[in-house]
């Protein structure tokens, strides 16, 4: 009976621990401003990103002016200019600018969905309240003044041609919505949910250590390895889960971009994530396994040493 128990405390070790660790790491990610900009900064897909940007930049400015045929040659042009404007000098401090807008944007949002939810409102299944908006303002504002610049350039020894002001004032006008994550993955209320427990972290992983050493006193003298061996497999398998579940919800934010222009930026976004998750997940699943070796190896010495009393 204490062994059972003892097995029972160990699977909720694992459980408890898989979620304190995903949490710690996802709460620095959303809370502190340098994991995103160190994720987004560099590395291939970050690149793929940051080059994804300008495209949609120009979809971005589609009506700017008013008139169809300048606002045709002004998308014609951001998209042309691409190379130029992720090599610019100002770029990266546009793009930190805008990541930080962007995580900060979310974080607003959440905040005020928290507050809806305190008054007693219920939010819908489908609603995309706390799904992710890509704040692309001061990229935008970059873009739009170089093109400007070169339009200035073009027109300088023209007489009576004056050079058009190219801006976007709007929030809406300057920001991509995302179905990150998507609601059949998290509702709104659940993701509020989830980014308020992210936050404690500490007192789960702490709650995680006092169980554990419960299991440990528990089990009995020669079974104490059942409670190595249990947590560990439990958060292998919570590591080989989380990994399977970002795989599905990677999946159905790309079936659901399927026929938007932005989808690449959607999709190069989801891979810088998946780059930055895939080697904390590696090393998350090998601890546990390691972990479990450890009781497997306790249990074959506490085998030797009952024959040897024998």
């Amino acid at each position: 009976m204490r062994n059972f128990l003892a097995v029972i405390l160990a699977i909720i070790v694992g459980l408890t621990a898989s979620f304190g660790l995903v949490s710690w790491k996802l709460s620095e990610l959303i809370h502190q401003p340098e994991p995103v900009q160190n994720i987004l900064a560099s590395g291939e897909s970050a690149e793929e990103f940051k080059a994804a940007v300008p495209s949609a930049v120009g979809n971005l400015a589609a009506d700017t002016t008013g008139v169809a045929l300048v606002d045709d040659a002004l998308n014609q042009a951001v998209a042309e200019a691409s190379a130029r404007i992720v090599g610019h000098d100002d770029f990266d401090a546009a793009w930190a600018e805008s990541l930080e807008q962007t995580r900060a944007g979310w974080l607003q949002d959440i905040t005020v969905l928290r507050d809806r939810m305190e008054t007693g409102e219920t939010l819908a299944d489908n609603a995309t309240d706390a799904q992710l908006d890509l704040q692309l303002g001061p990229v935008t504002d970059l873009t739009l003044s170089m093109i400007e610049d070169a339009v200035t350039e073009a027109t300088v020894d023209l007489p009576g041609v004056e050079t058009p002001l190219l801006q976007l004032d709007a929030e809406s006008e300057t920001t991509i919505a995302t179905p990150i994550p998507p609601v059949s993955f998290l509702t709104a209320e659940q993701v509020v949910m989830v980014e308020e427990l992210m936050t404690m972290w500490p007192a789960i992983l702490a709650l995680a250590a006092i169980i554990f050493v419960m299991a440990l006193v528990v089990a009995s003298w020669g079974s104490r390895w059942l409670v190595l061996l249990v947590s560990g497999l439990v958060a292998a398998v919570c590591a080989v889960a989380l990994k399977l579940g970002s795989m599905w919800m990677q999946n159905t934010v790309v079936e659901r971009t399927e026929g938007d222009p932005n989808q690449a930026l959607v999709r190069s976004l989801l891979d810088a994530v998946q780059d930055w998750a895939d080697p904390q997940l590696l090393v998350f699943g090998a601890t546990a396994i390691g972990v479990g070796l450890l009781g497997i190896l306790g249990g074959f010495i506490s085998a030797n040493r009952r024959r040897s009393y024998r």
